[in-house]
């Protein structure tokens, strides 16, 4: 396994200023269930282990890259779904690049851009207003 730090590993690092971490739960209190598919195509990814799922449970801010050459390598599903409940919406299909670079195992040398794409569909099931949150 590569020694390099994916995009998950380096927010998991790193102390913010002017904001704290939570759970999933905490952080969208007025989601009842997710559903999260993420198919990655490019560097690493091997023929029928491309997609992975996910839900309020397992899922996290970012979704690596399986490239072992990229550093901070993945994206944000974080700021999707932020959106999306910002807009109250149920369903959103799209396509995300890869954040990383392609370098030295502690990132300190980039020799190009990851070229790994994540294409994912995300669906969400909201608590209505006669439902109680704290399931």
């Amino acid at each position: 396994m590569s020694d390099r730090k994916k995009a998950q590993d380096v927010f998991n690092e790193t102390n913010f200023v002017f904001a704290t971490k939570t759970t999933f739960e905490k952080a969208f209190p007025q989601i009842k269930d997710i559903s999260v598919e993420i198919t990655e195509s490019g560097v690493g990814v091997y023929h029928g282990h491309g997609t992975s799922h996910y839900n309020k449970h397992n899922l996290g801010e970012y979704i690596n890259c399986s490239n072992s050459l990229c550093y901070n390598g993945g994206f944000s599903i974080g700021t999707i779904i932020r959106e999306m409940v910002y807009k109250k919406e149920q369903e959103r299909e799209g396509t995300a690049i890869c954040q990383g670079n392609e370098g030295s195992p502690k990132g300190r040398r980039i020799y190009r851009k990851c070229l790994n794409l994540f294409t994912y569909k995300i669906y969400i099931d909201y608590f209505n207003e006669n439902e109680s949150h704290n399931k």
